[in-house]
């Protein structure tokens, strides 16, 4: 009997930039049940796929989209990576939409699915450093994302001060209808609090209304524009423009990176709201992120190539020649 007879649940990690999102994702592949496979659809706003390398599956099944947000400009893409999905005998479907996202549009999509899944429950990543009073009341997108969500993960409070971490606490169980869970996490990892995904209540208001629609559309209007990159070894650049800029490099594993001299170079760029990527710098590859001015170089087994991405809150089309004059100081070439 084939697994798809049955309405397979499905779960929406949703988040803003910098979150922890896929870290989460992480988290909830390793203590899936070792006899389910899971489906994972993975959204990046920019072309290069950087989340998606660094997902090691086995057996469960992976369809990511990139260049848009699965809400709008990506949604085609969407659809037909459901469809997709849904090709394969699984046991539950995560949704990671891009931190630009609305998830307004991408659960009405999955209610065109239906009966073949259901939504079981939305999980929203917040830290402490996004979820102040002042961002609450300047963030229509941030406000939707909190109200949709079952359950609230508050993020990486291992980088937050208590008083930080009671203010954000504070916000959130103020908010109406209240959360199923608000739990305190580092690095998204929430299996000892409550161990195994559970498929949440969905005990949200009848009627929920939305306030940041309109924000996320000026957010992730671009245009994506041909750019030859001047940088030696890169093997593809992908530009898009718009209130909301991404420029994404892929380079051969030629390439590598100075660690010292890519710090500097990330921490003078201004406007820059999120970085991340795969990068050589040695004879090791790391997990680069960098959100709220913190920048992070983890070891990671990836080797197939260097993969960087950087999304500037701002429109770079004048400075895209500068921005690779002052990331070339960073690079060195290896002869294998």
């Amino acid at each position: 009997m084939e697994k798809t007879s049955k309405s397979i649940p499905v779960t929406l990690v949703t988040g803003l930039l910098g979150s922890g999102k896929t870290t989460t994702i992480h988290h909830l592949l390793e203590h899936k049940p070792a006899h389910e496979t899971w489906g994972l659809l993975i959204n990046e706003f920019g072309e290069i796929g950087i989340d998606a390398a660094t997902l090691n599956l086995d057996s469960d099944v992976i369809e990511a989209v990139s260049g848009g947000c699965i809400c709008c400009s990506a949604q085609m893409g969407y659809q037909q990576a459901l469809q997709s999905l849904l090709k394969h005998p699984l046991d539950r479907i995560l949704i990671e939409p891009t931190g630009l996202g609305h998830p307004a549009k991408i659960i009405d999509t999955l209610r065109a699915f239906q009966p073949q899944i259901h939504l079981a429950g939305i999980i929203c990543l917040i830290t402490p450093a996004q979820l102040t009073p002042k961002r609450w009341q300047k963030s229509a997108v941030m406000r939707d994302l909190i109200h949709l969500a079952d359950t609230i993960l508050l993020n990486k409070i291992d980088t937050a001060s208590s008083e930080e971490i009671q203010q954000a606490k504070t916000l959130l169980q103020s908010v109406y209808p209240p959360k199923e869970n608000i739990l305190l996490t580092q690095f998204g990892d929430f299996a000892e609090k409550q161990p195994g995904l559970v498929d949440f209540k969905q005990t949200q208001a009848p009627f929920t209304l939305l306030e940041g629609l309109n924000e996320h559309t000026e957010q992730t209007q671009h245009t994506p524009i041909d750019y030859q990159s001047s940088l030696p070894h890169c093997l593809n650049i992908q530009v898009q423009i718009g209130v909301t800029s991404t420029i994404g490099w892929q380079f051969s594993p030629q390439v590598q990176f100075n660690r010292i001299r890519f710090k500097e170079f990330i921490s003078q760029q201004p406007n820059l709201i999120r970085g991340k990527g795969i990068l050589r710098t040695g004879n090791e590859w790391q997990l680069f992120n960098q959100i709220d001015d913190q920048i992070t170089l983890e070891d990671i087994a990836w080797r197939q190539d260097s993969r960087l991405e950087l999304i500037y809150q701002t429109d770079i089309s004048d400075q895209l020649q500068h921005i690779e004059t002052e990331l070339q100081k960073a690079l060195l070439i290896r002869d294998k």
